[in-house]
């Protein structure tokens, strides 16, 4: 019988420990769904504002990835739900920061700016939905993020 992993929903086998697709680790109290595991208030708002460091990005240069990555270097040691929010934070504002730098020199040569817009409102709305998702208790899974930090 195949199951599902719950970071990504990719199918699995029974003896998987770590999701083949996403990397999460499938081992017992892994799962932060569950009601019985949930996080507490304090690791979620830290989730939360992980996610929520990447629009950072908006005001400083590079914060995409300063925001996050300070987040996760000095709270990822405290709860693994933390650790897996900070880590793909931290992912998202990586890819983010080479997405745009690609889109900002397609749009100053006056082509690109209507897919800089789109993605500056794709932006914060994933970083807002994946701090809603973690303030639940739920861990997000930014799509078209490049996994660099495992």
């Amino acid at each position: 019988m195949d199951r599902t992993c719950p970071a990504c929903s990719a199918r699995l086998d029974r003896q998987a420990q770590t999701c083949p697709q996403c990397g999460a680790n499938l081992a017992a109290g892994a799962n932060h769904t569950t009601q019985a595991g949930a996080p507490d208030q304090r690791v979620r708002n830290t989730a939360a504002a992980a996610h929520l460091s990447t629009v950072a990005g908006l005001v400083v240069p590079f914060g995409s990835v300063i925001g996050p990555l300070a987040v996760w270097l000095t709270q990822r040691d405290r709860d693994p739900f933390i650790d897996d929010a900070g880590r793909e934070a931290l992912n998202f504002g990586i890819s983010i920061a080479i997405y745009g730098s690609v889109l900002l020199v397609a749009a100053l040569m006056l082509v690109g700016i209507p897919l800089l817009m789109v993605g500056v409102i794709a932006w914060v709305v994933l970083a807002s939905l994946a701090a809603v998702k973690a303030s639940q208790g739920q861990a997000y899974r930014y799509p078209l993020t490049m996994r660099l930090v495992r």
